[in-house]
């Protein structure tokens, strides 16, 4: 009876002393979640985001071309004395290289509030600068696609009857080459809406360089970045006798498109005369180009009508332009230009109407010139350019020409174009700047004045024509500090994109977390910059479309190579090595953003020259937009951070 009472007294002991041990084992082993309220799906919170990963789909579908493409949220263009130049002091949201056919799929990152872009390239050959809309996440051209559309646009009320040449206005001796459609498309028939496949034919290649080198080359001889105010090109005026083209043997002519630099839409054609004189009032006079256009909009809808490369056979119609079309020229005749300066006006229904009558006739038998010519002996071409009036760039205009056989047009007395002109370009900048705004009473929730640490930023990144990083530098500028603690600010980048860092402001790098640490004190760096580069060499660069972006943050009370660490990081981003995790998602904490879902711990405003809250004001009392911002979760008053009201009185 002893022995079963011992045993189960044993056995009751046995199972106290197992069930102590297994809660105590329990308790010993770490659970990151213990005492916390349980998180939410982070996709189910707002994240307080103001930049966006947008689709970008740009197709010049133009082959032999590589552009560079940048992206505004203005026009990047002002009009002057009817010319077009850039703005300075505006910056790209966004900057790429298309691939060699003048094509780019991909994302950038450009502020949420931006619903209308503009797609600009300097490339020549290119259309210039394009309002586009922010669309379901993405931003598309397609010219290919617009093309297809584009005789459905506007119907034409008359016809081109017979055969070419087709007269156009006979007070005028103004005849045509070509029939053409809306805005002076040339690949339908007005009439029937079929294709017209003989009049242009496309070329991709000049000589034994493709036609982007060759435009490249010609741009960089004749403009050489600058803008059209300061380029003067009257040194290559020489006057008829060299402009024109000479036959001294028979020959066929081609007339190709480089590009249009004009405001104007100038309409182009060619004669043909006899001897030293022609009038050119009354010999008769053909159009080969009638609108000298790109990219023309009609309905929020683009319409190609040139594209550089195309080529046009030039004919010859007898002596008094009344035989058959033949595509020999006769030696002993002489082929004159002109234009019709703002020429063309689609707002007409009528024929000659469409031709403005009282456009200015300039031919290049003109007293005064507007034409220029060069030779250039590296492709063998002769390059004519054309000025409608403005400056003296006379790029408004521009085209070559060959003739089979070439020296039936040869001139010794047209200026050269320097074959060692350079083509290589240098690397392209992109910057992208804003503000960074933090709460150090994290994760406990603070005023959310979101003044506690305020530093603007911009970042350079540069990259090469192949799209390949090869150096990004990075500025930070505190410029406010509201915090009692003494805060360190840092950033996090991808270890496969840190490059050989390098900066004379004194900056720290902790490779543990791929981090650098700008500023170990807020508080005494106010108004300094920091400026940190990195440099990409030799196999080190990465292609622009694969750049990371950073993961900016702060550490409360910072002490160096502490671990367990505060840090407050931007909201749904993570928080490095270095942390103490038995912060994260306690409290008031959920994902870098308060329980309730109404205030971030830290914000990206795409801004410079925020103006900071009051103390211990919250945000919303002195932009009331961003709590209507939130509330919509960021669908609705995207620009808040651009309405301050001031404190309330």
């Amino acid at each position: 009876m002893k022995q079963n009472k011992l045993l189960m007294i044993l056995t009751a002991v046995f199972v106290i002393l197992s069930s102590l041990l297994a809660g105590c084992t329990h308790d010993d082993v770490y659970d990151p979640n213990r005492g916390k309220n349980p998180l939410p799906d982070p996709n189910e919170i707002f994240g307080f985001g103001m930049r966006e990963e947008i689709n970008l789909y740009v197709n010049y579908d133009s082959p032999g071309i590589k552009a560079l493409i940048e992206v505004y949220d203005e026009n990047p263009l002002a009009s002057e004395n009817n010319e077009r130049e850039k703005k300075e002091g505006v910056e790209a949201l966004f900057k790429i290289y298309t691939d060699e056919n003048g094509k780019f799929e991909g994302k950038m990152n450009i502020p949420a509030a931006v619903n209308t872009v503009y797609l600009y390239t300097g490339t020549w050959g290119l259309p210039g600068c394009l309002k586009l809309e922010v669309k379901d996440g993405s931003v598309r051209f397609d010219i290919t696609h617009s093309q297809s559309s584009a005789p459905k646009a506007v119907t034409r009320a008359y016809h081109f009857p017979g055969k070419a040449p087709y007269l156009i206005d006979g007070k005028r001796n103004l005849y045509s080459l070509c029939k053409w459609g809306a805005f002076g498309d040339l690949t339908y028939d007005p009439a029937t809406f079929e294709p017209i496949k003989d009049y242009i034919t496309e070329t991709s290649w000049v000589g034994e360089e493709s036609v982007g080198d060759f435009v490249s080359r010609l741009q960089y001889f004749l403009v050489g970045g600058r803008p059209g105010s300061q380029v003067d090109n009257s040194a290559y005026v020489k006057g008829p006798e060299t402009t024109n083209l000479h036959l001294s043997k028979e020959a066929s002519v081609d007339v190709v498109f480089v590009n249009r630099d004009a405001a104007y839409n100038n309409t182009f054609g060619y004669y043909y005369y006899k001897g030293d004189n022609v009038d050119v009032k009354t010999v008769k006079k053909y159009i080969v180009f009638p609108n000298v256009s790109i990219t023309p909009s009609y309905n929020e809808q683009f319409y190609r009508i040139l594209r550089c490369g195309d080529k046009v056979r030039l004919k010859f119609f007898g002596e008094d332009g009344n035989a058959a079309a033949s595509d020999k020229f006769p030696a002993g005749y002489t082929i004159g230009w002109f234009i019709y300066a703002d020429g063309f006006d689609s707002s007409f229904f009528e024929l000659a109407d469409e031709i403005k009558e009282n456009a200015p006739l300039i031919t290049s038998n003109d007293v005064k010139q507007n034409y220029i010519t060069l030779s250039d002996q590296k492709s063998g071409k002769l390059i004519i350019g054309v000025e409608d009036g403005g400056n003296k760039s006379y790029c408004d205009l521009l085209f070559y020409t060959e003739a089979s056989p070439m020296e039936a047009v040869e001139d010794p007395n047209r200026p050269d174009i320097d074959p060692n002109v350079p083509t290589d370009k240098p690397d392209e900048i992109e910057t992208v700047s804003g503000t960074l705004a933090f709460e150090d009473i994290w994760p406990s929730g603070g005023d959310y004045d979101m003044n506690d640490v305020v530093i603007e930023y911009a970042r350079k990144v540069s990259f090469n024509k192949n799209n390949i990083v090869t150096k990004i530098e990075d500025c930070f500028t505190p410029v406010h500090d509201g915090a009692l603690f003494k805060n360190a600010f840092a950033y996090q980048i991808d270890p496969d994109q840190w490059g050989k860092v390098s900066s004379a402001d004194g900056v720290q790098t902790e490779n543990v977390t791929s981090s650098i640490i700008v500023t170990d004190n807020v508080k005494i760096a106010q108004l300094k910059t920091f400026s940190i580069t990195r440099d990409f060499g030799a196999g080190q660069g990465f292609n622009k479309k694969d750049l990371k972006e950073y993961n900016p943050y702060i550490i409360v009370k910072y002490i160096p190579g502490q671990p367990n660490r505060t840090e407050v990081h931007l909201p749904k981003h993570e928080a490095t090595s270095m942390v103490d995790p038995e912060l994260i998602g306690s409290k008031k904490d959920m994902y870098y953003v308060d329980r309730e879902g109404k205030y971030p711990f830290a914000i990206d405003i795409p801004k410079l020259g925020f103006t900071v809250v009051t103390e211990t004001q919250r945000i919303d009392s002195e932009y009331p937009d961003f709590i209507k911002w939130a509330d919509s979760e960021g669908q609705k008053y995207k620009d808040w951070y651009n309405h301050y009201t001031g404190p309330n009185k």
